[in-house]
């Protein structure tokens, strides 16, 4: 018995034996098979006939089986994907389109409010200055200064519903030309609507150098007593409207001002030009 999967040569393999074309007695016969003749016997002399034979037989459990189970798993796992796919796509889709939405209604709501309040950014002025500390700049460059400023500054609120909350932590600096001469804190305190509030500022500064030029400038605009210094402040402020208070915003706040003399009670010449920036 043969084994299965394997191939087998037959003892004796069968013997292949062609019929031989009958003889036809009239012309038209003799002229058929005289055209035929060369073509069969080229195509038999192209096949020869096989010395041997061969028979393949396949177990038919092979050919006609059932398909693994892990197939159907990898299947299910496959047509999961797309769906899963989907949902993702559908999540980042819905959380885009909420964050839209939700910037929009802010925006609309905050052009609302600026609408209705009208917002307007407080303004500053510098009313009175008195310094001491800088007379050594007259006679020599070289030597420090410890410059010690009184600074008097009238901040008003315009607007008619909102109140300003400075917070601690502000500072104030002021400059002639590039060199910073001293320097103080802003004080903390509530401004109501409509407000006009007068701050006293303090102001110090220790071991300042001037380079030469700064120095000769000074010199000459004190002999035409016309000295421009300039004020930055920073100051952490909070907007209050109502019940509703803003987060902590930092106010800066820039005054330039010109005054007769560097020694002394000074008087301004020129108010303060005050910038500041705020949401507004």
């Amino acid at each position: 018995m043969a084994t299965p999967g394997r191939v087998h040569p037959l003892e004796n393999p069968p013997s292949f034996t062609f019929p031989k074309a009958e003889q036809k007695s009239d012309s038209a016969s003799d002229d058929q098979d005289q055209d035929t003749s060369p073509f069969l016997s080229g195509q038999l002399s192209a096949s020869p006939v096989p010395n041997e034979t061969y028979i393949i037989q396949i177990p038919k459990e092979q050919i006609l089986r059932q398909p693994p189970p892990e197939h159907a798993h990898r299947a299910k796992v496959y047509a999961r994907r797309p769906l899963r796919r989907r949902a993702v796509r559908r999540c980042c889709c819905s959380l885009i389109a909420s964050l839209i939405c939700l910037l929009i209604a802010v925006g609309a709501a905050a052009g609302i409010f600026y609408l209705i309040i009208r917002p307007k950014a407080p303004s500053y002025s510098l009313s009175s200055v008195n310094m001491i500390g800088l007379d050594p700049v007259l006679t020599s460059a070289s030597t420090p200064l410890s410059p010690n400023v009184e600074a008097t500054i009238e901040a008003n609120n315009k607007n008619k519903h909102l109140s300003i909350l400075y917070q601690s932590g502000g500072t104030v600096d002021l400059y002639f030309e590039d060199t910073k001469l001293c320097s103080g804190d802003w004080p903390k305190f509530r401004q109501g609507p409509k407000n006009n509030t007068e701050l006293q500022m303090q102001m110090t500064g220790s071991g300042i150098l001037m380079t030469a030029n700064t120095r000769d400038s000074l010199v000459n605009d004190q002999k035409n007593q016309s000295v421009p210094l300039v004020m930055h402040a920073k100051v952490p402020v909070k907007i209050k409207y109502g019940p509703v208070t803003t987060w902590k915003i930092t106010a800066k706040v820039k005054c330039n001002i010109v005054v007769d003399g560097i020694a002394g009670e000074m008087t301004v010449l020129k108010d303060c030009s005050a910038k500041s920036n705020y949401l507004w």
